[in-house]
Parts: C-alpha cells; structure tokens; sequence
C-alpha cells in the first residue's frame, strides 16, 4: 500500500512504516519504477573474466525485522549449460544489500533476484562471462580423490595442487584486527603477507578471525554484545581475499580460537551453532562464498570446547547455503561430506585424526594417513613453526617434511613462525626450491601415485601414463630409476633441494634402468617428463 498525504509522506509495506525526505525520494523513485514496468528493475549486462568477483548494490529502506535475516536469494543461471548458482544477499550497513558473483565457466550467466522485501525482488541482470588473461590467477580450490585440486581456466579444468599455509607473525599480522580498519592500509598489508610467504616459498596466507566476526577490533567473546555480523570486519577480511587472490596467493581462515581465551562463539547467544552463530554462518556464505581463494578451518584445541556432532553441523549448514563450495576442515575431526578436509592434531591427542606426538614421525606415517581416506585430501593442520618446541623442525627437519609431505601423495601443510619463533629462516631459498619445483613448473599432477618400487632408498611418483615421474632421495650421491615402463624416451633435468633452484640437465632417458650419479652428496629431486 502506498498512500501520500500532501507533505507527510509514509510509505508502507508488510506494516513497516518510514519517513523523511530521503525516503520520500525513495519512495517516488519506487512510484516511478512501478509506473514504468520491469525493465526498470534490472541491473543490465556486464563483462568479467574468469575468477573475477563482480558486486551489485541495493538501497532498500522498506524492511522491518532485522536486515541481517532478511531472506533474500538471487539465481545465476548459465546459459550455455542451464547450470545454477544459488546463493543469497546480504545486508552491508546503511540501507544497502549486495550480491556477489564470480563466473567458473565463460558465456552469459542471466540471474534474477527473490525477496519478501518488494526492492529486493524480482532484479535481474546478466554477466557475460570470458577468459582470464591473466594465468596467474587461478579459481576455487576443491580435490579430486585424496589430492588438492584448484580450478585453472574453468571449473572443469584441474590441476594438481599442493596445499601449505604460512603464518608470519613475527613480521606480519596474522589475526583480522591486525589489519586495521584502513582498506588503502589492509591491501598493502596483504600484499606484504603475500610477498613475505612467496619470499619462503609459500602462497597461502593465514588470517585468523575469532570474535571479530561480531565486533571488529575484538576477538573474545565476553568483551562484546554483538549479535550480528560486523560488516567492517568483512570488508577488512574480504579485502584481504581479493587482493591476495588476485596476485596469485590463497588465504586460510580460522574461523576461532580456543575457549581458554574466550576466542569461541560459546559466549555469543545460543552458542554453537546457535541463532546468532548461524546467522553469522549464513553471512559468511553471502558475503564470502562467491570469492574464490579461501579456505577455512574452525579453529584450534577443539576437543577442549566443541565436538564432532557440532562441527560437522557447523560444515553441512555452511555448504547446504554456500553457492560455490570452499574447502572446509575442523582439527582433529572427521567431517563428513565431499568438500571437507582430514585435518590432523598434532600431539597424538585422543581424537579421530592425530600423528604420533610432535609429529608426523616420518613419510611412513604420511603415507599411511593418505591411505587413510583416499575420497578427501588430508592436511596437517598443526602449525609446524620453525624449531617449535618438541618437533624437529629446525632447517633441515622443515624442508625435509615439506618434501616428505609432497612425495607421500600431497599431504596438506602449515608452515612457519609465532611471535616467539627463531626469525627468519636461515636458508628460505630451499623452501622457494620446493614451491618452484612443484608450483612454478606446474609438476604436480593429479594422477600421481606413489611408485618407491622404481627407485632404491627414493620417494616417487609416477603419473598412471608412466610419462611423468619425480624421484626424490636425500643424503645421496646416486639415484636408480626404473623407466622400463615409459612409452618413449624422456627429457630429464635434477634439482638440488638445498639450494636456491637451479636445474641440472640430465638429458634424455630411454625406456630402461637408470642410475645417474650426483654431482656431490645432498637432498636430490629429479623430474622426467616431456613437459619440462
């Protein structure tokens, strides 16, 4: 109903009621539109390239329950395929809601908006979406079988891909509020997190949230009253996704903390898993889900302060509303489902996933947590920080593990130091080695099985079409390699892992037994493969 009385104006929709010039301007634009059909409620066409999140904006001044749980859906509709994306709105402060989108195949997406809130309902538009010049640049992270899989050109294209986090929090800010309020501020802190990991030969940022969620600037949750969602607290932290996302890199999130430290929504009404944390729950899928280079865990020390019944509740709500799917793992728990992560304690704890104590105690037990669950990747999501205390983690025990974790099958990771930690790395250039190696030279590959029968005292692997192996042996001045099996001769080149990465030209290998003798004795990597 919409009634104007010559100067007072009041509008009313579902008894809500406003006033004021502004809306009275408001309210004759809505007249305006009304008079003036459909077509004057769309958002029109646009461009993008793949992996490029694109927003639209709505003012909206006629709601009258509490925005942030004002149901409000909008459908991407491909074209070419009539694949869907559903995902919802969501309100950003000030009378406004957004939509986020960002394409995983080119062609036009068409979508319409739908709401209870008539400003809300019935907007549509379309995006036509083309390819990302920029190859740097990659999509979603999801898996196929027990190996990480990232998203290259489409959805549909996948390569390998190896998942290991860095945290600096001697040099770099590592919780949300660190970064400040300022977004000018909050990108060039990104992008020195980004370059100080690719510095140690790492792409993935760590950014840990807690109770900033509710109320930026504040991590426990006894020092709050917040029952909704801090839009400023997204802004810092979706800033912190795009900038590092589209210089190449990936964050990883933790959602909170450990209750010793009130770092925990068991404070906020309801609890886990609650009404005000699912209402935080379903704002994270509005705001977060249709960006892509991010993953999430639920925090640390779970077993102290939640369960496994409550975390796999937690995950399923997150992906039932997530339009595009995020890996999600929860520390020493086993979550059901196919987009979750086998995150493993690291104290040999009475959970369902741990290594031994201060572990993994060496590549057996990696394998043998690969083989685990071959339809998930797996990932120790113990922070393995430089010479921490009961592991063996100085130069040597780092670099090695982080090759261990690799030629075991793809072993997730999670890398380097607290505030407290021996700073910097005394040689970062062998942990470049190890990302050029793997991540620059794109070797990696899905089809990648372990084949230790083919060498003596070496890790391998070997590509099902036998074109493609790496074998990796330490301390060594000499490597056997069994290529019997390959369909032709093979170009080989030799790295050696302790130094900055240069590659040894081996030349090309025949179909038979190999044994090539190193230049001298150290940790050796060799790539045969008609792609390098």
């Amino acid at each position: 109903m919409v009634v104007v009385p010559s100067l007072d104006l009041i509008v009313s929709w579902n008894d809500a009621k406003i006033r004021s010039a502004e809306m009275e301007n408001h309210a004759l634009n809505l007249l305006v539109e009304a008079a003036a059909g459909s077509e004057s409620r769309g958002f029109g066409d646009r461009m993008a390239v793949m992996w490029e999140p694109m927003e639209w904006s709505i003012k909206v001044l006629t709601y009258s329950e509490n925005p942030f749980d004002v149901p409000a859906t909008v459908t991407f509709t491909h074209a070419g395929t009539g694949q869907e994306r559903r995902t919802e709105m969501f309100y950003d402060g000030d009378d406004t809601w957004r939509l986020y989108f960002t394409g995983t195949r080119a062609g036009e997406w068409a979508f319409e908006t739908s709401s209870n809130v008539p400003e809300l309902n019935g907007r549509t538009g379309a995006v036509n979406v083309a390819a990302n010049p920029n190859r740097n640049v990659k999509g979603f992270l999801t898996h196929v079988g027990n190996k990480y899989a990232i998203q290259v050109t489409d959805e549909a294209d996948l390569q390998g891909y190896l998942f290991n986090a860095y945290m600096s929090r001697v040099k770099h800010p590592a919780f949300l509020d660190e970064f400040g309020a300022d977004l000018e501020q909050v990108e060039a802190k990104a992008t020195a997190c980004l370059k100080h990991a690719l510095a140690n030969g790492f792409e993935i940022v760590f950014v840990h949230v807690n109770n900033n969620w509710f109320k930026f600037g504040v991590r426990e949750h006894n020092k709050h009253d917040s029952e909704n969602p801090d839009p400023a607290a997204f802004r810092v932290l979706e800033t912190i996704i795009k900038t590092i996302h589209s210089a190449g890199g990936r964050v990883h999130i933790w959602a909170w903390g450990d209750e010793s430290r009130r770092w925990t929504p068991r404070g906020v009404p309801g609890g886990i898993n609650g009404r005000t944390e699912r209402r935080l729950q379903r704002y994270i899928a509005a705001r977060l889900g249709p960006l892509p280079g991010w993953t999430m865990g639920y925090g640390f020390d779970l077993h102290e302060w939640t369960n496994t019944e409550q975390l796999n509740s937690w995950a399923e709500y997150l992906h039932k509303h997530f339009g595009w799917q995020h890996l999600l793992c929860a520390r020493g728990h086993l979550l059901e489902g196919p987009f979750n992560v086998n995150s493993y304690d690291g104290f040999g704890r009475n959970v369902a996933l741990t290594t031994t104590a201060h572990g993994p105690a060496d590549y057996e037990e990696i394998a043998d947590d690969m083989d685990t669950d071959l339809t998930r990747p797996h990932l120790y999501e113990e922070r393995h920080s430089y010479k921490r205390e009961g592991f063996k983690l100085d130069m040597d025990g780092t670099r090695r593990l982080l090759w261990a974790e690799t030629m075991a099958g793809g072993m997730g990771g999670f890398f380097g130091f607290y505030p407290d930690s021996p700073y910097p790395y005394p040689n970062p250039e062998q942990l470049r080695t190890h990302y050029r190696f793997w991540h620059t030279n794109g070797r990696f590959r899905l089809d990648m099985q372990r084949a230790n029968h083919l060498g003596e005292g070496s890790y391998i692997l070997a590509a099902r079409s036998k074109e493609c192996f790496i074998f990796y042996k330490e301390n060594t001045q000499s490597i056997r390699m069994d290529l019997s099996g390959m369909p032709a001769a093979q170009p080989a080149v030799a790295v050696d892992t302790k130094k900055e990465y240069k590659e040894v030209k081996i030349g090309m290998l025949s179909a038979t037994e190999h044994v090539w003798t190193t230049p001298y004795r150290s940790d050796w990597a060799i790539a045969v493969s008609g792609g390098d």
